[in-house]
């Protein structure tokens, strides 16, 4: 519980305080690096949510039900790609950073997919946001 909170503490300050444009997550041990790249994907994760939730409100209850299956299929596959990039590092203290950076990065992608549904252009047949029955 401790370690919990000393890490969630240690995330907060980094992302509080001030971080250079090329690098955010410029901690001066491997430990902050990891809290800052955690930080980084719980970001990433809170923005991907906002897309889904407010492409669920747009979209019919068929729709729905597809991207349900769509998202929980989607999760494991980023959690297990991500495990993967991660082997590298395997046992080093470097292997929670590794990780988040890519759970970030594979995520952020997703959120643009799912926005993708929300704005795209007439006539785009694969167009879940006109999903509307």
């Amino acid at each position: 519980m401790k370690r919990r909170l000393f890490v969630g503490l240690t995330a907060f300050l980094i992302t509080a305080g001030p971080a250079t444009a090329d690098d955010p997550c410029t901690g001066a041990t491997q430990m902050d690096l990891n809290a800052c790249a955690g930080a980084a994907y719980d970001r990433a994760d809170a923005t991907m949510n906002q897309a889904y939730t407010r492409l669920m409100k747009q979209i019919s209850p068929r729709a729905k039900d597809g991207l349900r299956v769509a998202q929980k299929a989607w999760l494991p596959f980023r959690d297990a790609s991500c495990a993967l990039e991660a082997m590298g590092v395997e046992g080093g203290s470097m292997q929670p950073q590794v990780r988040a950076d890519c759970l970030a990065r594979v995520t952020a992608a997703r959120t643009s997919v799912l926005n993708g549904y929300l704005t795209c252009s007439e006539g785009d047949v694969s167009c879940v946001g006109r999903f509307s029955e």
